[in-house]
């Protein structure tokens, strides 16, 4: 897949497109009208990893709300990774607030810290107990990974 933006290229500030996959609970493919295919990761949120309690949950909440739909992606910014990271609209719905929301994601603070939206969605979720706040003891996915990282290592 190629990368969606040269060094120097702004991102387009809007996309909207076809749901053609999802990777994970933050992360999937967007097919534009003009058929090419990029990817798109949730701002502000981080979903458990594979391994993770609630991954698979995750991951099949995002694809029902947005596989073989139309989406639009208010475009922030390009990851390292080549991927556009943007607030994701499924119709009127703020899918990135949902996922929180729903207990299936972490506020991305290191990333989105004055998002107040997020923040008050993952409050409420952890409130009532919902998804992740359901475990014993949640690990953030970016713990998890720094955790794995290590253990490789090893």
């Amino acid at each position: 897949m190629p990368i969606p933006c040269k060094d120097n290229e702004q991102p387009p500030q809007l996309l909207e497109g076809i749901c053609v996959g999802v990777s994970d609970g933050d992360s999937l493919h967007l097919e534009l009208p003009d058929g090419e295919r990029v990817r798109v990761r949730l701002y502000g949120i981080d979903a458990p990893e594979k391994d993770q309690e609630c991954a698979l949950a995750a991951r099949k909440k995002l694809g029902k709300l947005i596989y073989d739909k139309e989406i639009r992606v208010e475009v922030l910014d390009v990851d390292k990774y080549g991927r556009y990271v943007g607030k994701v609209y499924a119709g009127a719905r703020y899918v990135n607030r949902y996922m929180l929301k729903e207990g299936l994601a972490w506020h991305y603070k290191h990333y989105a810290a004055d998002d107040e939206l997020l923040a008050e969605a993952e409050a409420r979720a952890k409130a009532a107990g919902r998804g992740i706040w359901s475990t014993e003891s949640p690990c953030r996915p970016r713990i998890f990974r720094s955790e794995q990282r290590k253990e490789g290592e090893s």
